[in-house]
């Protein structure tokens, strides 16, 4: 089962686990919206999978020239 979690707390689970990381809370509202990281609508909030967004960002990704 997927760890959904709404935009804001993933943002703080990922600066607690490591504090000095560069993802702003801006990028990762934008992984959200572009479609890169899974997401559902429940009413007005967002809820993010957890898993796929760390996934996501442990992944190699290859600039786009």
């Amino acid at each position: 089962m997927p760890q959904m979690r709404l935009i804001k707390e993933a943002f703080q689970q990922i600066k607690t686990d490591d504090p000095q990381t560069a993802l702003t809370l801006n990028a990762l509202k934008t992984l959200v919206r572009t479609g890169k990281v899974p997401s559902i609508k429940s009413g007005r909030k967002t809820l993010v999978n957890y898993t796929a967004l760390i996934e996501y960002l442990s992944a190699p990704h290859q600039k786009n020239s």
